[in-house]
């Protein structure tokens, strides 16, 4: 009995010290990840003071009504600011205080600045705090658990930090006295306390976020509320799920009958099942709507207030109201497809090599299962294919501002699509692959190496009355064995984000890379999974790394996502490539001579 005993409190010491190590290391990564990114934004913070020294572009209209609210003249509104006033009153306060103390005694260009250089030094830690969040919905188990074969390294989670920080049009404002910084962290804030289910605190930080930017709405209220349902829905009925060949009938009425949504992962849907699942979740939530109204208060009180804004101001715009008309713009979301491809594609590239190229020409490091069976059918493909077509030729909208201003990238994108009139036609292709990647992307990488195991409380007993067998973990007949168990998002959150993403943009008649930056972030968070390297991956990382060679090989990619090193090499690539044009490249108009020019996203 004794030794029982001394062994397991031998074991528990044993474990306590793994877990320490792992919060230890943890720790000094994440120190690593912040010392980078503060370093990174804080060089080029000075490196704009001293080429840039005075306001340039928007900063004109944002740095006055900045110097307004400082100087406690609150009721008087620059007439070209769209957006509401949130950045001036983290100026005030931030600046404020710094006054307050002493240490600042006059205002200056680079001291209004240096709010979004803080906002950098912020965002590593909440893009970590999200990230955690949305690791345990995606495998429904704590981040740093060791008890599964293939878990999250700590050494990927910040790195995928790392490089989400380093976004190049998020890494270029935090140099600039733009609203886009705080907006983006705003809201980050509020899908955190989504995640941690603090309903008070979600409702003060959704208002926050709206006090600078309207479209903020979509993400806070629209997004969360959609995630929220989906939630409350599945939990109602824990383990009742539709076969993958459920019809469209079945889905219909036991979505009524059991309150429980149709809600497949992502790696295993196919186009039908994104009909289903929308299907189920009007449907469920019809019959279950006395029962999330408690859930959904927040949500409803965020679009209350905006709202009430919007009667108020008489408009979603604040200013310039003249060129900022809401209007309809579906090729919007035909745009945030190559936007998202041209950042991720080193994210995404594996899901092409991996449905072109048979298996045994792809090196083994690189080497996934095939993802054949995910590429649209041709009786799905082509219908999508013509509707791009129909908004290409009837909703392509160019806003004045976008042929008139050459300081923007976006104007040389549309000279290109403009330069000949089937241009425009000939991208449809590439949008259509780019977001059957970027939405394929949601379901991680598939891996074929090891069959799944049957994890604890799988249900296969089917409840009475329910249409269809029970299976918590549902398969496509034609789809290949996954790693681990079944990973990935469901189709749900896919829906959430394709939703907001679309109500925060359709409306905008411009187009900016800024405005993608929230769906983009979004995005990114939740396809940050690690790359299944398998089970021997795994057990390597318990072993001594004796050689360089060996830690080497580690390093770059067999205990680590390779891909997270080609995206941080083409992050830094485009930030030093449009950060050193900005600073160098400047050109004169011939209406405005003497005065410099910067190109910009």
């Amino acid at each position: 009995m004794s030794e029982s005993i001394l062994d397991m409190e031998d074991g528990l010491r044993h474990s306590y010290q793994r877990k320490m190590e792992s919060l230890r290391i943890f720790a000094e990564s994440s120190f690593v990840t912040w010392v980078i990114v503060l370093g990174l934004s804080t060089f080029w913070h000075q490196c704009i003071e001293t080429v840039v020294p005075r306001p340039y572009l928007d900063e004109f209209f944002h740095i006055q009504q900045a110097e307004l609210y400082l100087q406690g003249r609150f009721s008087e509104w620059h007439p070209k600011i769209t957006t509401p006033p949130g950045l001036y009153l983290v100026s005030l306060l931030y600046l404020g205080f710094l006054s307050l103390v002493g240490i600042l005694h006059q205002v200056t260009v680079a001291d209004l600045r240096r709010t979004n250089a803080w906002a950098a030094a912020l965002f590593p830690f909440i893009c970590r705090s999200v990230l955690r969040g949305v690791a345990i919905d995606y495998d429904g188990i704590q981040l740093l658990d060791r008890t599964l074969p293939w878990p999250w390294s700590l050494a990927e989670i910040n790195h995928a930090v790392l490089n989400i920080c380093l976004f190049p049009p998020l890494f270029f404002f935090f140099g600039l006295y733009y609203t886009d910084v705080w907006s983006a962290f705003s809201v980050l804030i509020t899908i955190r306390l989504h995640q941690k289910m603090a309903t008070k605190y979600l409702v003060l930080a959704g208002i926050v976020s709206l006090f600078f930017r309207q479209t903020n709405i979509m993400w806070v209220a629209v997004y969360l509320g959609a995630l929220e349902v989906a939630r409350r829905l599945r939990r109602g009925r824990p383990g009742l799920e539709y076969v993958p060949s459920a019809t469209w009938s079945a889905v219909v009425l036991g979505s009524w009958q059991n309150l429980c949504i149709y809600d497949p992962l992502v790696a295993q849907a196919s186009f039908e099942d994104y009909v289903k699942t929308t299907m189920s979740i009007v449907t469920a939530s019809v019959g279950a709507f006395k029962i999330l109204l408690p859930y959904l208060k927040p949500y409803i009180i965020l679009l209350g207030a905006f709202g009430y804004f919007v009667l108020w101001n008489g408009g979603v715009v604040l200013g310039d109201k003249q060129n900022h008309v809401p209007s309809l713009h579906l090729a919007q979301m035909l745009y945030i497809w190559p936007y998202i491809m041209f950042f991720s594609f080193p994210l995404l590239y594996p899901y092409f090599l991996n449905a072109v190229i048979s298996q045994e020409y792809i090196p083994s490091p690189f080497r996934l299962g095939s993802t054949k069976h995910q590429i649209p059918r041709l009786i799905v493909a082509i219908p999508i294919i013509a509707i791009m077509l129909a908004v290409v030729h009837l909703n392509t909208i160019v806003h004045p501002f976008t042929l008139a201003d050459n300081r923007h990238y976006t104007f040389y994108v549309f000279r290109i699509l403009l330069r000949h009139p089937a241009n425009k036609y000939l991208a449809v292709p590439i949008y259509f692959y780019s977001a059957w990647a970027a939405i394929t992307a949601f379901g991680g990488l598939p891996n074929v190496q090891t069959p799944s195991k049957k994890l604890p409380g799988d249900l296969d007993a089917p409840k009475p009355g329910f249409p269809g067998r029970v299976s918590t973990r549902p398969r496509l007949p034609s789809a290949p064995k996954f790693s681990a168990h079944d990973r990935g998002h469901h189709v749900s959150t896919t829906l959430a984000w394709l939703l907001a993403s679309s109500l925060s943009l359709v409306t905008a008649p411009l187009v900016e890379p800024r405005y993608f930056i929230v769906p983009w972030l979004v995005w990114r968070l939740h396809v940050a999974s690690p790359w299944p390297t398998g089970a021997e991956a795994y057990k390597k990382r318990k072993k001594k790394i004796r050689t360089f060679k060996a830690w080497y090989k580690a390093v770059l990619y067999a205990q680590h996502d390779h891909r997270l090193w080609l995206e941080t090499v083409w992050f830094l690539a485009v930030n030093w490539g449009v950060c050193y044009v900005f600073l160098n490249w400047g050109f004169e108009w011939p209406q405005e001579k003497g005065k410099v020019q910067r190109f910009m996203w």
